[in-house]
């Protein structure tokens, strides 16, 4: 009887075993900040000529090449499909392609958000995400 009560209990068991899964938990992270069309931010190169005069009147010339990013607050508009937030602390956060797409819904069926973009105001939100690839953030919500 033994025997059998050990053959019957180890294959449920098992079976609890197997049907157990792997939990992942990914971390999500609120930002506050200002919604801003993506777009807007540039780089540029920047070419700088500085002149050296040595005493027998022969001038040499050295180019120093500097690249500098630009933060252009630029406001969403209506036709913006690409967004970023800008954090009171200067920070740039860009969103996937997915998260745009998920960001022009709910740009476009709130009220207030639209008055804003007509008088091209500034939109304040609260967005909740997790990070992406290549340090872009995937949208959850954004109020």
């Amino acid at each position: 009887m033994k025997k059998f009560a050990a053959a019957a209990i180890v294959p449920l068991f098992a079976g609890f075993l197997c049907a157990q899964t792997e939990q992942t938990t990914t971390t999500t992270t609120t930002w506050n900040g200002t919604l801003v069309d993506a777009g807007c931010r540039t780089t540029h190169t920047q070419t700088k000529d500085t002149s050296v005069s040595n005493p027998d009147e022969n001038t040499t010339r050295t180019r120093t090449t500097t690249t500098n990013t630009e933060k252009t607050e630029c406001p969403v508009t209506t036709t913006t499909t690409s967004f970023g937030l800008l954090t009171p602390e200067g920070k740039y956060i860009a969103f996937d392609q997915p998260s745009n797409t998920k960001i022009v819904e709910v740009v476009k069926g709130n009220k207030k958000w639209t008055k804003y973009m007509t008088d091209r105001q500034p939109i304040q939100v609260r967005v909740v995400g997790r990070p992406g690839a290549e340090n872009m953030v995937v949208l959850e919500s954004i109020h």
